[in-house]
């Protein structure tokens, strides 16, 4: 299984992304933060790496897969 789960949330009024253990942040939209972390998965070269966006109420979506069209879903 893969380790490269790119997680976007809001945290503190800020939405950032994590990964790993690091965080990027601050970014002004959920949108930002996710186009951010899209990026960065796709540089990661990691044919499994995913981004997912955790909201307020604790629920999870995947946005974006490396495996298939590398497009956002």
């Amino acid at each position: 299984m893969s380790e490269s789960h790119y997680i976007v949330a809001l945290r503190e009024g800020s939405w950032q992304h994590s990964n790993r253990g690091t965080t990027s942040a601050p970014f002004k939209s959920r949108e930002s933060a996710i186009e951010a972390a899209i990026e960065e998965a796709r540089t990661s070269g990691d044919p499994d790496a995913a981004v997912i966006v955790q909201d307020p109420e604790t629920s999870a979506e995947i946005v974006w897969r490396s495996r298939g069209d590398n497009q956002a879903i």
